[in-house]
């Protein structure tokens, strides 16, 4: 049997993306309405459309093993980060899910950084035409960690 009612919609909204190095970065993927499995979405990293983008070494490590199996070592723009990808579910019944990026304290002064998510056809990683996407940006620390 196959099931020829539509998707339904797919949005993201921000939660907090605009925070301060060592908070999470937060986005609620949301469905118009309840699905009987779950739906799903992949999101894959872009640079940004202007100004600094965040590396490796701006996001905990333990996030970037559990999402990639790859160290922070050597800093790279997370869009240089080989298989991140961002697997989103929305579990059957429910008509959303929240998507948290923790980031990580440094004593470096740094201009704001941002990340950019798109959607990818989950088997190609290509972009899907018009495709959603979200993003958020980093602010640095408190003046007394600069050095």
């Amino acid at each position: 049997m196959h099931d020829d009612d539509p998707a339904p919609t797919m949005t993201v909204t921000p939660l907090a993306d605009r925070v301060t190095e060592g908070r999470s970065l937060r986005w609620r993927l949301s469905l118009s309405e309840p699905v009987d499995v779950d739906m799903g979405a992949v999101f894959g990293v872009a640079p940004p459309a202007s100004g600094a983008e965040l590396s490796t070494k701006d996001v905990s490590a333990a996030w970037l093993r559990d999402a990639t199996g790859q160290s922070p070592d050597p800093q790279r723009p997370l869009s240089k980060v080989n298989g991140l990808y961002l697997w989103v579910d929305v579990p059957p019944g429910r008509t959303s899910t929240d998507i948290t990026l923790p980031t990580v304290k440094d004593k470096v002064a740094e201009p704001a950084e941002s990340v950019t998510f798109r959607r990818v056809d989950d088997m190609t990683g290509e972009p899907l035409p018009g495709g959603l996407g979200f993003s958020g940006t980093v602010l640095d620390g408190p003046a007394g960690l600069r050095p």
